[in-house]
């Protein structure tokens, strides 16, 4: 089973600029809070009875509720930059270890996170420039293979072909942008 599912943790919030993390409850933790203490009842039923039955003014009001949760914006208690959700397995470099904070960053930009069940982990994560310079080279050919194979595959087969052409591109476009960001050699 997986760790999370257990109980509930807090996902990792970053801040970039002043190098801290703070833990945040979920979204989906903090509406499930709100389901168990708000009581939305029928008129002319008894609320002990009922449980979770929605009047109509009722669901409006816990889909508002949930909607501003969802979008809500973490912002960092010194600076007030926004945060970057890095998942509840991230584990924060040292405020001094500057070369690790930019890798970090580097990888959320290319859309890496720390968000898993808990089972797997979280996968590779390069510890020094030397080894990102590898991984991002890595994922890039990775990606570009994906986007050979995807435009390959005749549309009857893929229907959805044209939006999984364009994610991969964009994809291989944020890799090659942080490798040009970083200095790094595009090895093809």
């Amino acid at each position: 089973m997986c760790r999370y599912a257990q109980k509930t943790y807090k996902s990792h919030y970053v801040c970039f600029k002043c190098r801290k993390s703070f833990k945040q409850p979920d979204a989906y933790d903090i509406i499930k809070r709100i389901e168990k203490e708000k009581v939305y009842h029928e008129p002319g039923k008894s609320v002990r009875n009922v449980g979770y039955a929605f009047t109509k003014e009722g669901t409006q009001e816990l889909e508002k509720i949930v909607s501003e949760i969802e979008n809500r914006t973490i912002k960092c208690p010194e600076c007030s930059s926004m945060m970057a959700d890095m998942g509840k397995d991230f584990k924060a470099p040292k405020k001094t270890a500057l070369k690790e904070w930019k890798i970090i960053e580097s990888l959320f930009k290319t859309g890496k996170c720390f968000h898993s069940c808990g089972c797997d982990g979280i996968g590779y994560i390069p510890e020094n420039p030397k080894d990102y310079e590898t991984y991002l080279n890595n994922i890039l050919k990775t990606y570009q293979e994906y986007l050979a194979a995807c435009q390959k595959t005749p549309i009857e087969k893929c229907p959805e072909k044209n939006d999984e052409i364009k994610y991969w591109s964009d994809n291989i476009q944020k890799i090659k942008t942080e490798i040009i960001d970083n200095r790094f050699e595009i090895i093809l």
